[in-house]
């Protein structure tokens, strides 16, 4: 019998006994629990748990410095999140001692204290994000080709996105299609266009310009958990959509599972900017991505980077590209 040797990241005393100590809360717990869902802000914390702000933002502090948590800037809010991998138990290379640590914990996680309650109040904070995101694109959907025109012409990006696709597929999708602007240019890519999204008026409109087209087909559904089955298709876009979403490694790893070996998905996003009018004018839930984050949630999930660049545009904005194949024999696992 072979036995497979395990390597393990080595922990220094000091940051053992730093991240015991960490844990050594029971509400520090809790929140490594909330946070195993995504990324959340300090407010968001503060109303799943019913805790003062002061308090919240003490243990997330003590977590972040523990090495067991960490942080990012959107704009004026500070959002908590698990580092890579932490909330997963499927790993491909040697975890870090934070990862075990968390994973350890996690998976004990149905004997967590108040463990229904915070899952619960989890479900209405993401419901109430995807409610706002939803809201705002239902109003806009039969006028979404112009303001999308009026602050960044789709025509910027489009033909990096037509260079970047197989060609002659058999079936592409279109990620978050919107009224369908972008269908046409896919459909001289491949034979079929699956566009996808989560407003029922997006998809009311593009039905109204496809909806006699048998090579289109419609379906609003969450992005998050499509209804579509495993390694069934050659190339997805997702265009301007992962800003937009909650908790974009979710909707990665959907792709990924929906994705033929050596499937291509082609990224097309903004570049982490500080233009907080995008949050309430748009509805963006994510000031764009730095490349190194949106790489490394692409890797997490079995995808190869064949290409990551950057446009400069006429305006504030710089547009982020990304071309990955999916690796063969990937298997994604959901939490």
């Amino acid at each position: 019998m072979v036995t497979k040797e395990i390597t393990r990241t080595k922990a220094n005393p000091k940051m053992l006994l730093s991240a015991l100590k960490a844990l050594s809360d029971e509400t520090r717990v809790r929140i490594l629990h909330i946070l195993s869902f995504g990324a959340f802000s300090v407010n968001e914390v503060v109303e799943i748990l019913e805790m003062g702000q002061s308090r919240i933002s003490r243990h997330l502090k003590i977590l972040t410095e523990a090495g067991l948590v960490q942080t990012r800037r959107e704009g004026s809010l500070v959002y908590s999140f698990l580092p890579p991998n932490a909330a997963r138990s499927d790993q491909d290379h040697s975890p870090s001692f934070f990862t075990e640590l968390t994973q350890l914990i996690l998976s004990y996680k149905e004997d967590l204290p108040s463990r229904e309650k915070d899952q619960k109040m989890v479900s209405l904070i993401l419901e109430g994000r995807e409610k706002k995101s939803k809201g705002f694109f239902d109003r806009v959907a039969s006028d979404w080709e112009t303001i999308q025109e009026g602050v960044l012409h789709p025509k910027v990006y489009r033909s990096w996105i037509l260079e970047h696709l197989p060609n002659q597929s058999n079936e592409i999708v279109d990620l978050g299609c919107g009224p369908g602007g972008l269908i046409p240019y896919l459909l001289t890519k491949t034979k079929r266009v699956l566009g996808v999204d989560s407003s029922s008026n997006m998809i009311e409109a593009a039905n109204s310009a496809f909806g006699k087209n048998d090579s289109v087909r419609l379906v609003t559904a969450q992005l998050e958990a499509l209804p579509f089955p495993d390694a069934s298709y050659e190339a997805v876009v997702g265009s301007m959509v992962l800003h937009h979403i909650s908790h974009p490694p979710a909707v990665i790893e959907e792709v990924a599972r929906i994705l033929k070996e050596d499937g291509i998905f082609c990224i097309v996003d903004l570049v982490k900017h500080n233009q907080e009018m995008m949050r309430d004018n748009f509805a963006d839930l994510w000031l764009g991505f730095e490349p190194d984050l949106l790489e490394s949630w692409l890797t997490n999930s079995g995808f190869i980077i064949e290409s990551l660049s950057e446009i400069q545009t006429d305006s504030v904005f710089k547009i982020l590209t990304i071309k990955a194949r999916k690796k063969g024999g990937h298997h994604v696992h959901s939490n």
